[in-house]
């Protein structure tokens, strides 16, 4: 199978702050999405700092992914995603004028036939198979612990990826048009850059005010005609709940 992605992004409101990032990353199979939180001091230094700590992370482990094992994979996100996490908070404490900095972080780390998602807040990921979208992650709220730093609370689990399967991140600028029928049918037809715009250019449309950024991943390879099943409902926990794939 082979896998090959492409993201957009552009700001709302005045079009010059974007508290948005993204990272396309095909060398590594590394895709991120990020979402730095509006009422925090920068939310545009939030997201690039997470979303540049997690690209460093899943290189400096690139390795360990030689390793078919899938705990491996999973545990080279959980690395990245707490490295973003510390991140954080070295550069709170390095620079008082940025205190507060908050950011959401969805990505996909491709390995083989696996799809690992790490996530973090209310950004998301979808999965399209046979035109139909799934959605993939629950929203969080952010919580503080009782130091200030972030905590070290957020999901990650695998999905098996099939040939024909579409990962779509998005911030949440953008995720009320990923499930809409048009999108979803062009899906399979279209380019992932030229997804990734429609969806934001799509999102803007809807509300010109918000950022709006999507990543898209394709997987190519002969069609599965097999329907993705979920085993169960994700578990409606603030962090931490479990997809199982059948």
């Amino acid at each position: 199978m082979g896998i090959d992605g492409s993201g957009a992004s552009r700001a709302g409101g005045d079009g010059i702050h974007n508290e948005d990032a993204f990272r396309v990353d095909e060398g590594l199979g590394l895709y991120v999405v990020c979402d730095g939180v509006s009422d925090s001091a920068a939310g545009e230094v939030a997201a690039r700092i997470a979303s540049e700590a997690v690209a460093e992370s899943v290189r400096k482990s690139e390795q360990e992914l030689d390793v078919r094992r899938r705990r491996i994979a999973r545990f080279v996100v959980e690395k990245a995603m707490k490295h973003a996490m510390r991140a954080l908070d070295e550069a709170e404490a390095s620079d008082s004028a940025i205190a507060g900095l908050e950011t959401t972080i969805t990505l996909l780390l491709a390995h083989r036939d696996l799809g690992i998602i790490g996530h973090r807040g209310d950004s998301r990921a979808y999965l399209i198979r046979r035109d139909r979208c799934h959605q993939l992650t629950i929203d969080h709220e952010f919580t503080e612990s009782v130091d200030g730093t972030h905590p070290g609370e957020f999901d990650v689990f695998a999905v098996e990826l099939r040939p024909g399967d579409i990962i779509v991140l998005c911030t949440d600028g953008a995720e009320d048009v990923v499930e809409e029928d048009e999108i979803v049918r062009a899906a399979a037809d279209v380019s992932p850059w030229l997804l990734a715009s429609r969806i934001v250019s799509a999102a803007q449309h809807v509300d010109p005010s918000r950022d709006a950024t999507a990543v898209v991943v394709r997987v190519s390879g002969e069609r599965d005609l097999g329907w993705f099943e979920l085993s169960r409902p994700p578990l409606g926990t603030a962090y931490g709940h479990t997809l199982e794939y059948v």
